[in-house]
C-alpha cells in the first residue's frame, strides 16, 4: 500500500518521496550512512523505481546524497554557499538561502582585551570590550562556532543571557542604530581545536576560519569577529568589482 498522497492536485509522487527522505536526513541520518536500496524504497513508498530514482537524483543534485559504486546511496551534507557582495550577518545570509540557523549555546564576557585587540577596536588603555561566543546549528545540525568582540561603550546593555534574537547585526541596528558599513575579512584553513571538534564532530578534519574586522560609516570599529566551520560544508564566495 502506498504511503504517499495520490489525490489529484497533490504534489508529484517523486516530490513527496524527496520530502519524506529529507525529513529523515535532517532528523537523524548522518553523513556516511547508507539509504535503503532503490527497490526497498520503492516497496516502502508503494511506487515505481523510476519515481524513486527521480527523488534520489534531486536530493543528490542538492548535495544531500551521493551514489557510490559498490556501496549504494550515501548520506552527505551539502556545502553552504555564502556569497558576499555586501556586509551582512551570517544569519541573514543563511535565512536568505532558506536555511534555519539557531544558537544552541552562548556566553558573554566583559573584559580588557589584549593590546592588539584594543588597537583593532580603537580602545584606550584598560578600556573594556564585550566578547560574545556562540555555538550555532544550521538546519538542526552543528555547523559553526562564532566569536564577536565589540567595544563595551557601543553595547553596554548586551544581555548577559545572550541575544534575544539570532542576528547580532539585527539587534545592533534595532537597539542602538549601529549598522556595519565596511569590513575587512581573512579566510584561513587549519585543523580543528579540541573544543571545536567536540561540537562540530570528530569526522571534521579541516575547518575554515573567517575573521572579520567591521567598521561603522564614521570609521569607528564595530567588532572583531571569527567564525569556524567545517571546510567540507562551507563555500565562501566574494564578488570583486573593478573601481
Amino acid at each position: 500500500m502506498s504511503l504517499l498522497d495520490r489525490r489529484s492536485g497533490g504534489a508529484p509522487l517523486y516530490s513527496q518521496i524527496e520530502e519524506r527522505l529529507l525529513e529523515r536526513l535532517q532528523q537523524g541520518l548522518r553523513p556516511g550512512e547508507l539509504l535503503p536500496t532503490q527497490r526497498e524504497l520503492a516497496a516502502e513508498f508503494g511506487t515505481s523505481l523510476i519515481t524513486v530514482k527521480r527523488a534520489l537524483h534531486d536530493l543528490a543534485r542538492k548535495g544531500f546524497l551521493e551514489s557510490t559504486r559498490g556501496r549504494g546511496t550515501v548520506v552527505t551534507r551539502p556545502a553552504v554557499a555564502d556569497d558576499r557582495t555586501a556586509v551582512s550577518s551570517w544569519t541573514d545570509s543563511m535565512t536568505g538561502l532558506g536555511r534555519s540557523p539557531r544558537t544552541v549555546s552562548s556566553s558573554i564576557q566583559v573584559r580588557v582585551p589584549s593590546r592588539e585587540r584594543s588597537r583593532l577596536l580603537g580602545l584606550r588603555a584598560r578600556e573594556r570590550s564585550v566578547l560574545l561566543e556562540r555555538r550555532r546549528t544550521l538546519d538542526a545540525q552543528p555547523f559553526c562556532l562564532m566569536a564577536n568582540e565589540l567595544p563595551l561603550s557601543l553595547v553596554p546593555d548586551l544581555p548577559p543571557a545572550g541575544l534575544p534574537e539570532e542576528s547580532l547585526y539585527a539587534w545592533l541596528r534595532a537597539r542602538h542604530g549601529l549598522v556595519p558599513h565596511r569590513a575587512d575579512e581573512e579566510v584561513t584553513a587549519r585543523t580543528p581545536l579540541p573544543a571545536e571538534a567536540g561540537f562540530l564532530g570528530s569526522e571534521v578534519g579541516i575547518v575554515l576560519v573567517v575573521r572579520r574586522h567591521t567598521f561603522l560609516a564614521d570609521g569607528r570599529a564595530l567588532e572583531i569577529a571569527e567564525m569556524v566551520a567545517p571546510a567540507s560544508r562551507y563555500r565562501y564566495h566574494v564578488e570583486v568589482r573593478k573601481k
